[in-house]
């Protein structure tokens, strides 16, 4: 899980994660360097998707890779003012699609708001968000 196109174009890297459980069968990782960035990988050694949570054990990102360990879809939970237009900054679940044959700006797609299939299809890994913060939530969709 090193960077992006070095563990699918065949070159090992050595990982900088590591798990510390399961949610619906997803490994749930942490950076192994607390002072490392806090995103998940950008590609994938041994599964198709990964989530993290942030330190209360709240969901904060999903990440789904393709068969060739690429990044492919992004759910998280953070403010996204692009999304909400709100003053208060408020977190929001919303998704950003990665084209990995692109590169660059083009490579990761802007912000959108979840449809209401990939909500149901995902809110099981949502963990920790309260019934009023997925109800809200929910209504954006």
């Amino acid at each position: 899980m090193g960077g992006r196109g070095t563990y699918a174009a065949g070159k090992d890297v050595p990982y900088q994660y590591k798990t510390v459980g399961y949610i619906d069968g997803v490994k749930v990782l942490q950076p192994i360097d607390d002072n490392a960035a806090r995103k998940l990988p950008e590609e994938a050694h041994s599964s198709q998707s990964y989530i993290k949570l942030d330190s209360d054990g709240k969901f904060s990102q999903y990440r789904e890779y393709n068969e060739k360990h690429e990044l492919v879809l992004e759910i998280a939970y953070h403010p996204e003012h692009n999304l909400t237009h709100d003053k208060e900054n408020k977190p929001v679940l919303h998704a950003h699609d990665y084209d990995p044959q692109k590169h660059g700006k083009d490579w990761h797609q802007p912000a959108r708001n979840l449809t209401v299939g990939e909500f149901e299809k995902y809110k099981k890994f949502f963990v920790k968000l309260s019934d009023a913060e997925l109800k809200h939530q929910k209504e954006r969709l």
